[in-house]
């Protein structure tokens, strides 16, 4: 039987043509033997079109224009970056959702952690990765660990990553060993969890 298709979501700001997301779909599609399908909303697509910037428009009305890109499957993981995750967790409830990962999970708006999006968590009917930069700006180690997180969430920590998986020069990496280990880290959990 081939593996469920995967499906990823971009972040509020930047759409597929950003390199990290180029570099991680590349890096998926080799681990799974299989295209990674991207999810494009539509706000971004009007941005891409006219080159000019805009915000996402209200989180509900995502929600629904990610299910339109799945309702054909049978099978599916759901998959995002920062907001693109956080709409992928709403679709948990959805028959051919199997697993949702998120990459760079945003737990809260920058520099607001009591405005936390936890509650996106709580509810979920499949097992979901996240995999987090310890330095990212919406929701860092320090924070995220001492959180109360459902044991069907998993949270795979990049050392010295931020929220774009860029790590300090301490760390000696760069970009592409770091979508390589998130790749891999992806590939592994979702042959042990579907």
């Amino acid at each position: 039987m081939s593996s469920p298709s995967f499906y990823l979501a971009h972040g509020a700001g930047a759409g597929h043509h950003n390199d990290f997301l180029i570099q991680l779909s590349a890096a998926i599609s080799e681990q799974r033997k299989q295209s990674v399908l991207p999810v494009t909303f539509s706000y971004m697509k009007e941005q891409e079109h006219s080159l000019k910037k805009r915000p996402p428009p209200r989180f509900v009305t995502l929600v629904p224009e990610y299910r339109h890109y799945i309702e054909h499957e049978e099978a599916c993981v759901v998959a995002g970056k920062s907001m693109g995750g956080r709409v992928a967790t709403q679709l948990s409830h959805l028959p051919m959702v199997k697993a949702i990962v998120c990459f760079g999970f945003p737990f809260y708006p920058a520099g607001k952690p009591e405005k936390n999006r936890l509650s996106f968590l709580s509810d979920l009917n499949v097992p979901c990765l996240i995999i987090q930069g310890t330095r990212d700006q919406l929701g860092g180690y320090d924070w995220v660990s001492q959180q109360d997180i459902p044991e069907n969430v998993e949270v795979v920590w990049i050392e010295g990553a931020d929220h774009d998986f860029k790590t300090l020069k301490k760390y000696n990496r760069n970009v592409s060993d770091t979508v390589t280990q998130i790749a891999k880290i992806t590939h592994h959990w979702l042959v042990k969890n579907i």
